[in-house]
């Protein structure tokens, strides 16, 4: 609702505009002063639209009061009356910027036909701004999704018609089992950001993940911390009724370096697999093993998770594992020494056993030096200086890795069109779903489900071009059901709308063939 200033030195001139407004019917929020001083300190302190004023008024006239007020507020509409229809007068508002200029008595129709006017005109104002803040927004997401996900080059920031900061100092990631987003539309976003309550900037990158961003402030209005964020999911859960996993990284990172800190927190994320009823992981904090949180999480069901890493040479699962052994038994004084001795010694020599070739006489006396340690820190660092070298002379097995890899990448790139999660991926390669994550990422520098849309985005941009199918049609034709959550993957990946970016594209086409048809007619 639009507001509306009434100021005149005369009660009855007030209460008389004041009925109009109210008979006529329209939706104003009313507001009046009796002089000009008090209509000043009015729109000092208050936002208003139109300011209705009487020209002759004592202490400061209307014409002062125009001229002040529109320094504070330049959009303001200002509708002089008066009863004095000397030419001067209008002259002089029309040199301040006075939309409309009334005579007293104010005849009903012209003060109808003048405010329906002003209104519209505040109208089509206020949608032109909007739209202009949509493009200014389209156009921050679309290079902050380019800085965090590498694509194409970005214009150096100080270039920018739009301000974005220079620094972050904490990033959130959000992550689904399945994919989620294309069911909520911007209202998720609207709904998180009314619970971060503090300023952020909100990042869709595929149907199962989302970003938080949150801008280095020299005087932080509130703090968001592991707290915030259990409040978060759990916020999401009773309104979504679906787990949502957060990984968060406190680190003042520069603009540029954004991609670089989404990968440390994709990696953060992978502990989810390993303990599914944790739901926010922060790298200031290691894996805390509980067995009231996690009773299924026995030793041997431990040593059998790590005897398959082993196998599989699952190098990110292997570490998660043994961290996850070590953390069961680190401070727990009631635990017998010499049992978990026995256990880490051999795993020790079964991790041995996989990695470079080692004398029986080295192995012994590392089997030893476990057995004589009186910390279980230095066991710690004698398994994971093993599990390095698996790590290092594990070349043999990338082979068998990229064949899988490459049998994912040929079957998302052909079936792109269809429902593509990461449990039917990796069943199709005969993989556990969290090792094809692993792999995948490994050899392709991406996660999967990034992969699936640059390949989507891909061919949406392929038929856009070549073919003159319905947006509607394109949507269903690259794997997407919901044709708003379509069209604002196109437009963050491309900065442009898919029916922008065919018209674009439509024009540059004809100017290229006019260009060739000149030079065969030169």
């Amino acid at each position: 609702m639009f507001s509306i200033l009434v100021v005149d030195d005369h009660k009855e001139e007030r209460e008389g505009i004041a009925f109009l407004i109210k008979e006529l019917g329209f939706p104003l929020q009313l507001h009046v002063a009796e002089n000009g001083r008090k209509a000043l300190e009015y729109v000092s302190a208050h936002s208003v639209d139109i300011l209705f004023t009487d020209v002759r008024m004592p202490i400061m006239d209307g014409l002062q009061l125009t001229k002040e007020a529109l320094k504070l507020h330049p959009k303001l509409k200002v509708i002089l009356f008066s009863g004095f229809a000397e030419f001067e007068y209008a002259k002089t508002a029309l040199s301040l910027g006075v939309s409309e200029y009334l005579l007293k008595p104010v005849n009903i129709e012209a003060f109808q036909t003048t405010l329906e006017k002003v209104i519209q005109e505040l109208k089509n104002q206020q949608q032109k701004e909007e739209a202009s803040q949509r493009k200014l927004s389209y156009v921050r997401k679309h290079l902050l999704f380019s800085l965090v996900n590498g694509i194409g080059s970005t214009p150096p920031l100080q270039e920018l018609s739009i301000e974005l900061p220079s620094h972050y100092n904490k990033m959130l990631l959000l992550e689904f089992d399945k994919p989620f987003f294309e069911s909520v539309d911007s209202e998720f976003e609207e709904f998180v950001l009314g619970l971060v309550d503090t300023s952020a900037d909100y990042l869709n990158l595929n149907g199962c993940q989302s970003l938080l961003l949150f801008p280095e402030q020299e005087f932080p209005s509130s703090q968001f911390d592991n707290h915030s964020a259990m409040h978060l999911h759990n916020c999401i859960l009773d309104k979504y009724k679906v787990n949502c996993y957060l990984a968060m990284k406190e680190e003042v990172t520069s603009i540029l370096d954004l991609g670089s800190l989404l990968t440390s927190l994709e990696e953060l994320m992978e502990y989810r697999f390993f303990l599914p009823d944790t739901f926010v992981f922060n790298t200031q904090n290691d894996l805390h093993f509980s067995e009231a949180l996690y009773p299924d999480l026995t030793d041997s069901h431990l040593l059998d998770q790590i005897r398959n890493n082993l196998k599989d040479q699952d190098i990110f699962s292997l570490r998660a594992n043994t961290e996850i052994l070590y953390q069961k038994y680190v401070h727990q004084v009631q635990y017998s020494h010499l049992y978990v001795k026995y256990m880490f010694s051999t795993i020790y020599q079964e991790i041995m056993t996989q990695a470079a070739p080692i004398s029986e006489m080295e192995l012994q006396t590392a089997v030893e030096t476990i057995y004589g340690s009186e910390d279980l820190r230095d066991i710690k660092d004698i398994i994971f200086e093993g599990i390095a070298r698996i790590d290092q002379n594990s070349t043999n097995h990338e082979p068998t890795q990229n064949r899988d890899v490459d049998a994912v990448k040929q079957y998302i790139e052909q079936y792109y069109a269809d429902d593509l999660s990461l449990e039917m991926l990796a069943a199709k390669v005969y993989l556990s779903p969290h090792y094809l994550s692993s792999i995948f990422k490994k050899q392709t520098g991406c996660g999967l489900n990034k992969y699936i849309k640059n390949v989507r985005m891909q061919n949406a941009k392929e038929l856009l071009t070549n073919t003159h199918q319905k947006i509607s049609n394109i949507c269903t034709a690259v794997g997407y059901r919901n044709i708003s959550y379509f069209c604002q993957n196109f437009r963050d990946f491309y900065g442009y709308t898919p029916e922008k970016y065919r018209q674009y594209n439509q024009k540059s086409s004809v100017y290229r063939e006019e260009h060739y048809a000149t030079l065969a007619d030169t």
